[in-house]
């Protein structure tokens, strides 16, 4: 009887231990701002705390006054590490001048105890590549730039679905042979071409231009106060993305309805309704991906302006042919192909379903 009463109390004991520990992480403080920003400093290289000023500074405007009550904050902090924070703060403020000159009147007497690549950063862009998927879809800006002596790898991601719009970016503290070998692991069918950098400024300052909804990431739009700052550095006068050649896009169409595959559709209407499907996504009549044709055939609004009905209703089965000779002429593997093919022909039956239902509806609005 004593032994199971001493063997309970053990137990109890035990367990007593492990809620006191649990409580003791439970209620252990979270990191001030002030060891955030110290460790950042320890980490020995400035693309950490670019990146922690980035992510401050759009946190911040989530509210339109919220960022200048914590300019104000940090003002009021003489601390080394805040003292480092607005430094860094101030740089990145490129869009809003009135905010930067206010944090840099209250660092004229504070920095000259920090070191240069904080104060000062000298950045030097010294290359620029493009990756882009053969579909496509995507082209991710590469450039690799030094701060101070400090290598460091910037990427930018264009979504040409969601109106070649910036989506997402990453910053690495590594040299750019380095982080180009390591997502290269990881990559099939993408191209990877040399840019100018001035085109690269172009290209993310236009795609940063762009509005449109786009989904929130764990780094965007988190870095885009850095990715503004950074492109800044770049040479001026380069030129934007190449829109789409139209007149080769009309004779492109031209020439597949010449072929076989082409032969059950014989309206005037389909070489415009094929000409219209074009202008989805990344423009490349050439190149079709899974999501292209979600953007393109997934949510479909029909309006009778300028296509019949009979002839929209044949938009999935006019791409089912025209797909395989398009990407026939770019050379894309068959296996990427039918994953496209695949696609279209899961949403097939639903594009026709829901267009008739919208030309029902507008019937029933007509009669009443």
């Amino acid at each position: 009887m004593r032994d199971k009463r001493r063997e309970r109390k053990a137990k109890q004991a035990r367990r007593d231990v492990r809620r006191t520990k649990k409580r003791a992480l439970k209620n252990r403080a979270e990191p001030t701002l002030v060891e955030i920003v110290r460790r950042a400093i320890a980490r020995g290289h400035p693309a950490y705390l670019l990146d922690l000023a980035s992510r401050a500074i759009r946190a911040a405007r989530r509210d339109a006054t919220r960022l200048d009550n914590i300019l104000t904050n940090l003002i009021a902090m003489p601390d080394p590490e805040m003292t480092a924070l607005l430094t860094v703060i101030a740089e990145l403020l490129v869009d809003d001048p009135a905010q930067q000159a206010r944090c840099r009147r209250e660092l004229s007497e504070r920095c000259r105890y920090l070191p240069h690549s904080i104060t000062a950063p000298q950045v030097t862009a010294y290359t620029a590549v493009r990756r882009t998927h053969v579909l496509g879809d995507v082209d991710e800006l590469v450039i690799g730039a030094r701060l101070d002596t400090y290598e460091v790898t910037v990427a930018v991601r264009i979504d040409h679905n969601m109106l070649s719009s910036v989506v997402d970016s990453a910053v690495s503290a590594e040299p750019i042979d380095k982080a180009l070998a390591r997502v290269g692991k990881t990559s099939t069918d993408t191209d990877v071409v040399e840019m100018n950098l001035a085109d690269a400024r172009a290209w993310i300052e236009q795609a940063l231009t762009m509005s449109t909804f786009v989904p929130e990431t764990e780094t965007w739009p988190l870095y885009r106060p850095l990715v503004q700052w950074f492109v800044m550095q770049l040479p001026e006068g380069g030129s934007h993305r190449s829109p789409t050649d139209w007149a080769a896009a009309a004779e492109l169409c031209d020439r597949f309805f010449t072929t076989d595959p082409a032969a059950p559709f014989t309206d005037p209407g389909h070489r415009e309704l094929l000409l219209e499907l074009f202008e989805t996504g990344s423009g490349d009549p050439l190149r079709w991906s899974e999501i292209r044709i979600e953007h393109a055939i997934g949510h479909p609004y029909y309006d009778d302006t300028y296509v019949p009905l009979e002839i929209v209703l044949d938009a999935p089965d006019l791409l089912r042919a025209f797909i395989p000779y398009a990407h026939a002429q770019s050379g894309i593997r068959d296996e990427v192909t039918g994953r496209t093919i695949a696609t279209l022909d899961r949403l097939r039956t639903r594009y026709k379903r829901e267009i008739l239902g919208q030309t029902e509806r507008w019937d029933l609005d007509d009669a009443g």
